[in-house]
C-alpha cells in the first residue's frame, strides 16, 4: 500500500503540475497565436544570458523580453534565502523529470542509484558548464545555450519534430537522453547538468536556510535518505548543507518519529515547513508582482503597430511571431521591396505568414526572423548589426535607395501643423499618425536619434536648425 502523501507534498506536486501544464500550453499556443511568449522569454536562465549582454553592450538579447530578468531576479532572491527552492518547487523541467521518474518506478518497481564515486565526479559537471556558458555569452552577446537547451527543444515540439530537429538537434538529443535516464535515476539533469541549478547551488552557500537533524530523536531508519530525490545522505548529517538540496522537504515529510527529528531552520531559527513554503512563494511571486506593478514583467512583446503608434518602434522589435504584413505596415515599407530584399515572393510566402514559419512555408532551410530585421534596416537605412553581429553599422547606414526614403516618409502633414522645438520625435509622430522612423527620414535625421528628447535640445549634437526642420516638415 502506497504511503499517504503529506499535505506539503500534495501542494508541491500540484504546484509543479500547474507550472508544467501551463508552460506546455503556452508553448503550443505560441506556435499558433501571435503575442504568446516563447520558451525563450519564459526560460529564466535566458535572463542571466541577456543580463550579461546588457552589462557588456547595453542591449538585451533579441529573443528575450524584460520579464525574463524579473523572473531571474526572483530566482536569485529565492536562492539567497532558501537555497534551491526554485528547483524543488517551481522548475517545469524538474517536474517533467519527476513525471518520467514516476513512470520508471511503476515499470521497474525500484529506484536505481549511480555508484557513489561516479556520482561525486558527475555532480561537478554543471559548474564548468555554467562558467563556460557565461563566458561564451559575454563574448558573443547571444543566446548561446539555445540550440543545446533541452527545455527549448521541448518548448518547440508542437512545431513538429522536423522543425525541432532542424533548430535544436543537440537539445532534442539531450532531452530524450535525460528523460530516458530519469526513468532510472531521479532528476539526472538537475544533479549533473543544469547550469541554473549550479547558479542556485552557489547562491545557496549563503547559510540562511538549512535542514537540521536532531540526533537525540532520530531513529536512523534511513527513510529520509530513500525519500530524497537528490540522493543526499540525510540520516548521516547534522545539518543538511549540501548544495544539492532542492528544499523539496521530502525528507521532512517522510520522517516517522513523533518528535521532530528533521527541522527546517532559517537563520538558525526553527520554523514550520509550511512557513518556509509560504516564504518561498512570497519571494518568487512577490518579485513577479513587483515586476507587474512597475511594468517590467513583460514576457510577450508589444505589437509592432502599438510601438509604431507610440513612436517607439525599432528594427529589433520584429519578432518571429510578426507577420510580413505587420512588418511592412508598421515600418511603412512596400511589401514588394521587402520580399525582393529577402529573395522570395508573396506568392511563395503569403503576407499573413509569421516570420518564424517562413522556412516551413517556402522550404527555406535555416531561415531566421533576423533576416527580415536586416532587410528592413537596409530599406530604411537604419544601422543594425544583425543578431550575430555579422553586419556592420556602417554598411547599414549606406545611403538608402530613393524608394526606401520615399516609403519612410510617406505620410501627410496637415497645413496647420506647427513643428516646435519643445516637441519630441515621439510627439511629432503621434500628432501626425505615423512612426518616428518616418518622421526622422522626412527631417533628414539619423534613425537612431533619441525619440524622447525635445528637438531643440539635440540641434547642436546633430548640427541642424529648427527653421530648417520646420521647412522640411512642410515639404
Amino acid at each position: 500500500m502506497a504511503a499517504k502523501l503529506a499535505p506539503v507534498q500534495i501542494v508541491r506536486r500540484i504546484t509543479l503540475g500547474i507550472i508544467l501544464v501551463g508552460l506546455t500550453t503556452l508553448m503550443i499556443l505560441h506556435q499558433r497565436v501571435q503575442g504568446i511568449p516563447s520558451i525563450d522569454a519564459l526560460d529564466p536562465f535566458g535572463g542571466l544570458e541577456t543580463l550579461l549582454k546588457w552589462v557588456a553592450g547595453g542591449s538585451l538579447i533579441k529573443k528575450i523580453e524584460p520579464g525574463t530578468l524579473v523572473l531571474l531576479g526572483g530566482i536569485v532572491a529565492l536562492g539567497l534565502v532558501l537555497s534551491r527552492f526554485f528547483c524543488g518547487w517551481f522548475c517545469a523541467f524538474g517536474a517533467l523529470q519527476g513525471v518520467f521518474g514516476w513512470i520508471g518506478r511503476k515499470l521497474f518497481k525500484r529506484r536505481f542509484v549511480v555508484p557513489a564515486k561516479l556520482d561525486r565526479v558527475l555532480r561537478w559537471l554543471k559548474y564548468p558548464l555554467l562558467v563556460g556558458i557565461i563566458a561564451w555569452t559575454w563574448q558573443v552577446g547571444d543566446l548561446v545555450i539555445r540550440p543545446y537547451d533541452p527545455l527549448a527543444a521541448f518548448g518547440h515540439m508542437s512545431a513538429g519534430l522536423a522543425a525541432v530537429w532542424a533548430e535544436f538537434a543537440v537539445g532534442l538529443v539531450i532531452f530524450i537522453v535525460v528523460m530516458i535516464a530519469s526513468m532510472f535515476y531521479e532528476r539526472v539533469f538537475c544533479k549533473y547538468i543544469c547550469p541554473l541549478g549550479a547558479l542556485n547551488a552557489i547562491l545557496g552557500r549563503v547559510p540562511l536556510f538549512r535542514l537540521k537533524r536532531i540526533e537525540s530523536t532520530c531513529i536512523s531508519c534511513s527513510k529520509c535518505d530513500k525519500a530524497c530525490p537528490m540522493n543526499i545522505d540525510v540520516s548521516k548529517a547534522g545539518a543538511i548543507n549540501s548544495p544539492e538540496c532542492i528544499s523539496c522537504m521530502e525528507c521532512v515529510s517522510s520522517c516517522p518519529t513523533k518528535k521532530k527529528s528533521l527541522v527546517a531552520t532559517l537563520g538558525g531559527k526553527a520554523l514550520k515547513v509550511s512557513t518556509i513554503v509560504i516564504l518561498g512563494f512570497a519571494i518568487y511571486f512577490g518579485a513577479a508582482a513587483i515586476g507587474q506593478a512597475t511594468g517590467a514583467l513583460r514576457l510577450a512583446a508589444p505589437s509592432l503597430k502599438s510601438l509604431a503608434t507610440e513612436g517607439k518602434l525599432k528594427v529589433e522589435d520584429i519578432k518571429g511571431s510578426s507577420t510580413y504584413e505587420m512588418v511592412a505596415e508598421s515600418f511603412g515599407v512596400e511589401k514588394e521591396r521587402l520580399y525582393r530584399e529577402l529573395g522570395f515572393t508573396e506568392k511563395q510566402v503569403p503576407a499573413s505568414t509569421m516570420l518564424k514559419d517562413t522556412g516551413k512555408v517556402a522550404g527555406i532551410e535555416g531561415f531566421e526572423a533576423d533576416a527580415v530585421r536586416v532587410a528592413v534596416a537596409k530599406i530604411l537605412g537604419i544601422p543594425y548589426a544583425g543578431e550575430g553581429g555579422e553586419m556592420k553599422p556602417a554598411e547599414a547606414t549606406a545611403a538608402p535607395a530613393p524608394a526606401a526614403a520615399k516609403a519612410s516618409a510617406a505620410f501627410t502633414v496637415p497645413a496647420d501643423f506647427a513643428l516646435e522645438g519643445t516637441m519630441t520625435l515621439a510627439e511629432v509622430a503621434k500628432a501626425l499618425g505615423t512612426t518616428t522612423t518616418a518622421v526622422a527620414a522626412k527631417l533628414g535625421l539619423p534613425a537612431d536619434i533619441a525619440t524622447d528628447k525635445p528637438l531643440r535640445d539635440m540641434k547642436d549634437q546633430y548640427g541642424y536648425t529648427m527653421p530648417a526642420l520646420k521647412e522640411k516638415i512642410k515639404q
